[in-house]
């Protein structure tokens, strides 16, 4: 939903998800990306869009927008170049229905909806949050201890990881956590 400057729900928006939305962020041009554990999206909730989807301000659903995951979406960033970051619990993306492409847990989208194919960092276990930094170095949390290096990922960081804009892991930055950060 959407809610008008006085706090009062805008009646006119209404895009609709059969289930869960767990990320909202909005783009430069007002158009809106939506994650989560739905399978439909938009129109109150009818039309298929596995997980991620973009709506158009008015909250029309962005027909020509459908990258896919086949698992729940619980993050999602841009960074300053357009490009979108994806993390969740899922192990396929891109590609249109619950996604065609092995990309665990993290990855990235081009602004068109389309997999960026030199991004594959890995994480062993559910990404939660993804950051965008301002000097363009991505912060990964969630309940993961393997991060980078593609696959599930190839080196260890409980729960909390920093990538390098290009997507490899920043190997000075080792904080660490004790349990899930969300």
């Amino acid at each position: 939903g959407r809610l008008n400057d006085d706090g009062s729900p805008d009646t006119s928006f209404n895009p609709g998800a059969d289930n869960t939305v767990n990320a909202v962020v909005v783009q430069s041009d007002g158009k809106i990306l939506v994650g989560g554990a739905f399978t439909m999206l938009g129109g109150g909730g009818t039309t298929p869009r596995s997980r991620i989807g973009r709506l158009n301000e008015d909250g029309s659903l962005d027909v020509d927008f459908n990258p896919g995951a086949n698992g729940p979406v619980y993050a999602v960033a841009l960074q300053p170049d357009g490009k979108i970051l994806v993390g969740g619990d899922f192990t396929t993306l891109g590609g249109g229905g619950t996604g065609s492409t092995a990309r665990y847990r993290i990855g990235r989208l081009n602004a068109d909806g389309s997999l960026d194919l030199t991004f594959n960092p890995g994480a062993n276990n559910t990404v939660r949050a993804v950051v965008v930094q301002p000097d363009g170095q991505i912060l990964v949390a969630g309940d993961f201890t393997t991060l980078g290096g593609g696959g599930t990922g190839t080196t260890p960081r409980n729960h909390l990881g920093r990538l390098n804009a290009d997507g490899t892991l920043d190997t000075s930055f080792n904080a660490g956590a004790d349990d899930t950060v969300m």
